[in-house]
């Protein structure tokens, strides 16, 4: 399988539980580290055209933290936890103090305590990747940046471009406390990852 757009439905459901799974063993970490319970949507798998992805997300002009994190071994392909605004504040506050801050100009603590959160939660999504398909798979330091939605996403998509006409996206969403203040854990694994994935998992050929 040298392209997403060769996958069929059982493969993509079988992709959307993995990303499920790993979603919530990240949320498990995120929840246990701010001391609240955190509500998860079900995942939801993209097909798309790069700028079809901008217009599935909805928050290309919006102001956001982008916690990215790149993904080797046996699977390769990137992370991005997107908090917007409202969530990285209140994330900063219940770990940190809470106090008025500009998330453009974040010091060194709250970007720091942002990074430790991204390998945290990554490191959970891939834990349970890994033993599930009993892969060796590994993560880079994560990279943090705060800007609008569409720059922070330009630095995946062009990864994935460069292999691939298509953008395959696994997205989950979620939520404190069933309030407004959403992130996204975004998986964008790469072609060529695929079929071994599903060949781990019994489906390939």
């Amino acid at each position: 399988m040298k392209s997403y757009a060769e996958m069929d439905e059982m493969s993509a459901d079988i992709l959307k539980e993995l990303g499920n799974i790993g979603t919530g063993n990240a949320i498990t970490s995120l929840a246990q580290m701010m001391g609240i319970p955190l509500d998860i949507s079900s995942p939801s798998l993209h097909l798309a055209q790069v700028q079809e992805i901008y217009t599935l997300l909805e928050q290309s002009q919006e102001v956001e933290t982008g916690i990215l994190v790149e993904i080797k071994g046996e699977i390769t392909g990137m992370f991005l936890f997107f908090l917007n605004e409202s969530f990285t504040n209140i994330v900063l506050d219940e770990i940190l103090e809470k106090r008025e801050r500009n998330i453009l100009e974040l010091d060194d603590l709250e970007r720091s305590l942002l990074s430790e959160l991204g390998n945290i939660m990554c490191g959970s999504y891939i834990r349970a990747l890994s033993a599930l398909m009993d892969m060796d798979i590994d993560v880079s330091v994560p990279e943090i940046c705060v800007d609008m939605g569409g720059a922070i996403l330009s630095v995946p998509l062009a990864r994935i471009m460069s292999k691939s006409a298509d953008i395959l996206l696994i997205e989950n969403q979620f939520q404190i406390n069933h309030h407004s203040f959403s992130g996204r854990i975004l998986f964008f694994p790469d072609p060529e990852c695929l079929e071994p994935i599903l060949m781990k998992l019994g489906i390939g050929k």
